[in-house]
């Protein structure tokens, strides 16, 4: 199988594979295979997500679960995201997901980063949406 190309059919292996699973831990339910469908997800080059802060921009958060393997991890990624969202910071060890490492970027010793202002205009003097309430909150269009 060529790494490359985007396989956009199921393979016979594929169900194979999954009939012998289902076969062994569902006995009583697995009947003939009604459809099968390919299901493309995307993964970083080391296989680890990508939680960080926007490097020129610390009002951006982003993650990257990549999915198909982020799912099991959704409620946690959640709270990280919240936590950079409205205080630039989280209690989770999140440098393995820093995006610099795929960039080749030299890595800085690990240190807690500076809360990000959640703010408009760039006004980084202006208290973080938290201090202000959620009437404060602007869409940026």
């Amino acid at each position: 199988v060529d790494p490359d190309r985007v396989e956009r059919e199921p393979r016979r292996d594929d169900e194979e594979l999954l009939r012998g699973f289902a076969a062994r831990y569902f006995p009583g339910g697995s009947g003939p295979t009604m459809s099968l469908a390919v299901c493309m997800f995307t993964n970083t080059s080391d296989n680890h997500f990508v939680i960080d802060l926007h490097p020129d921009y610390p009002q951006v958060s982003f993650a990257s679960p990549c999915s198909g393997h982020g799912f099991k991890f959704a409620s946690v990624i959640g709270e990280i995201m919240a936590d950079l969202a409205e205080r630039g910071t989280t209690r989770h060890n999140i440098e393995l997901f820093r995006l610099d490492r795929l960039l080749g970027a030299a890595r800085e010793p690990a240190r807690p980063r500076p809360p990000a202002q959640a703010t408009r205009g760039g006004d980084r003097d202006a208290p973080a949406i938290s201090e202000r309430g959620t009437d404060a909150i602007q869409p940026f269009w």
